[in-house]
């Protein structure tokens, strides 16, 4: 009986972990594959290292800009269930 209790809480920890535990999934996937954009690019243009570079940054800023947008979605929706 005890293991019966401990599962909806177990699970309901989960579904509240779920969207924390993607962040650095989505943050790695956005810069990784500008970075491979960029190396493609500058294969078809001759122009390494330059756009794998510029695509590194991008990749960068957009998956910071995305895990800033995240969290704060993910805290204004902790603050409203919390209401």
């Amino acid at each position: 009986m005890a293991e019966e209790k401990k599962q909806p809480g177990l699970a309901a920890a989960y579904r509240k972990a779920g969207p924390y535990l993607n962040l650095g999934i989505e943050f790695a996937a956005s810069f990784i594959l500008c970075l491979f954009a960029g190396k493609w690019l500058d294969g078809k243009l001759g122009t390494a290292p330059y756009l794998m570079l510029a695509g590194l940054a991008l990749g960068i800023a957009v998956g910071f800009l995305n895990l800033y947008r995240t969290a704060m979605r993910l805290q204004e929706r902790e603050k409203q269930e919390r209401q």
